[in-house]
């Protein structure tokens, strides 16, 4: 007979709500001892992953595609798929590094500030309860003005890979963990995204909401027209400390309306209440219209400064984008991929204007565009024909980049102007099945240069050297690169052996 499932520990839904779905799986804190004396004896920092380097977080946010050369003698059709698994690469570069520092220092700053072993929590909790409820009337409350509004901000053009770069980020962290021994629950993040044309209350309860997707609860009511801002906030508030929240991102913060919201102040005003109510870290995360929700006054201006931000633009034509471009060119599924030349660089960077995204999908693209027109290779006239039909829609955009005018820009600051997933399915729809007839020739050609890079690689040899061992084996039997490369490295140690 099978053992029952253990017992789960009961969140304090008593106070806040009733469970109605299955949420994310918490998972039993394992504690770490920590590194900074400020951090000892507080659970909720000795139950984060250790604190990465920069080699550390290059390795957590690396994300490319399996590649394997068996894979080269596939039917182009079948390639493809392999080709479509680059929409999820990620290459990290120094801005990303820097950011993912950032967000560490913020989670383990408010945590500092908030060891849950202190006395000071049960009366905050208490206090917490008491406003959520006192506030269903229509009671105002007054913000202090003595914090910084946010914690850090992020804004950029879109395609810049902000989002991909946070959410890489935040899957370093468990998102929910359980406390047992202290009957504590702690939420490491919570990401929530700004809802289109909304107001102050609309984003307090797509927070509620996030709530509700990690916990498996219903917080956020079905209906909030009768409810004040106020009592949405406070509710916000007290799950944030219930749960020990440790950082709230808000992306599309462009979305806001400050109409809506009452005016910039009383939205910066509400901002600010999260952190100096909870001593919360905020990390707000947009275009470059976001500012206008960002910024009031010099007063203001100075102090969001002091919190922390990072304005991203396009890469220039220098080191992060050759270094991108040369990462990424190893990940083709062509037969004859060439070498990137400068001339090609140049191309791709005319073409992309250096946003990340278009660099990833356009290199995409064209590979299957190459298999759909039974071609083994990318040159500079392939890719430009792609970015200038296949991405037609892109090219008021990347006309306002190359003239570098901030009026034109501005048009077009949050559209990207076509789904990825399109492109890829239209590209791969075109491809026939079956393979198209070879040429003996260059086919022989290819095989014997790929098995003679394997035995290069694998032995440490010059290429002449591979070379010679690699046609030294050919007897016309072997008819895949991998029998080749097998061939090839028998005969070197078996001679190896006969030497000695």
């Amino acid at each position: 007979m099978s053992s029952l499932p253990p017992k789960k520990t009961a969140a304090p839904e008593a106070l806040i709500g009733s469970p109605y779905s299955f949420g994310v799986v918490p998972i039993h804190a394992v504690y770490l001892a920590a590194t900074l004396p400020s951090e000892l004896g507080n659970p909720l920092i000795e139950a984060l992953p250790a604190i990465k380097d920069d080699t550390g977080w290059l390795e957590q946010l690396l994300s490319l595609p399996t590649f394997d050369e068996g894979h080269l003698e596939l039917e182009a059709y079948l390639r493809s798929y392999c080709v479509a698994e680059l929409k999820n690469a990620f290459i990290p570069s120094a801005r990303h590094l820097s950011v993912a520092r950032r967000i560490d220092q913020l989670i383990r700053w408010g945590y500092r500030k908030r060891n849950p072993l202190l006395p000071e929590r049960a009366s905050a909790l208490q206090k917490s309860y008491e406003r959520a409820q006192a506030s269903r009337g229509h009671q105002r409350i007054v913000f202090a003005e003595n914090q910084p509004i946010c914690s850090y901000s992020l804004v950029g053009a879109s395609g810049l890979g902000k989002s991909t770069t946070m959410e890489s980020i935040l899957n370093a962290y468990p998102q929910y963990i359980l406390h047992p021994s202290h009957n504590l629950f702690q939420i490491v993040w919570l990401k929530v995204e700004c809802p289109k044309d909304g107001s102050v209350k609309e984003l307090a309860l797509s927070i509620l909401r996030g709530f509700d997707r990690v916990l498996g609860t219903r917080h956020a009511p079905d209906k909030s027209s009768n409810i004040t801002t106020s009592f949405l906030t406070n509710k916000v508030n007290h799950l944030a400390l219930t749960y020990s929240l440790g950082l709230l991102v808000l992306d599309e913060l462009q979305n806001l309306s400050i109409k809506k919201s009452g005016g910039r102040e009383e939205m910066l005003n509400w901002f600010q209440e999260l952190v100096n109510e909870l001593r919360l870290p905020v990390v707000m995360m947009g275009t470059f219209k976001a500012r206008s929700v960002l910024q009031l006054d010099v007063r203001h201006s100075r102090r969001n400064a002091i919190t922390g931000s990072a304005t991203w633009r396009p890469m220039e034509m220098g080191p992060e984008f050759l270094q991108l471009l040369q990462n990424i060119w190893e990940y083709q599924w062509l037969r004859n991929p060439g070498e990137l030349t400068s001339e090609m660089a140049q191309v791709i960077f005319d073409e992309t204007q250096g946003v990340n995204a278009f660099v990833v999908d356009m290199f995409l693209i064209a590979q299957l565009y190459a298999l759909r027109n039974n071609v083994e290779s990318l040159n500079s006239k392939l890719f430009k024909t792609v970015a200038r039909t296949e991405f037609e829609p892109l090219q008021s955009f990347l006309n306002a980049l190359r003239s570098k005018d901030p009026n034109r820009l501005k048009k077009f600051e949050d559209a990207l102007g076509y789904d990825i997933e399109e492109l890829i399915e239209k590209e791969q729809r075109l491809i026939t099945h079956g393979q198209p007839e070879k040429n003996p020739t260059a086919e022989a050609s290819s095989l014997t240069a790929r098995a003679t890079a394997n035995v290069r690689s694998t032995l440490g040899l010059t290429e002449p050297d591979a070379r010679k061992l690699v046609v030294h084996v050919l007897d016309g039997s072997q008819q895949t690169v991998q029998a080749i490369t097998k061939a090839a490295l028998s005969a070197y140690f078996r001679m190896s052996e006969e030497s000695s």
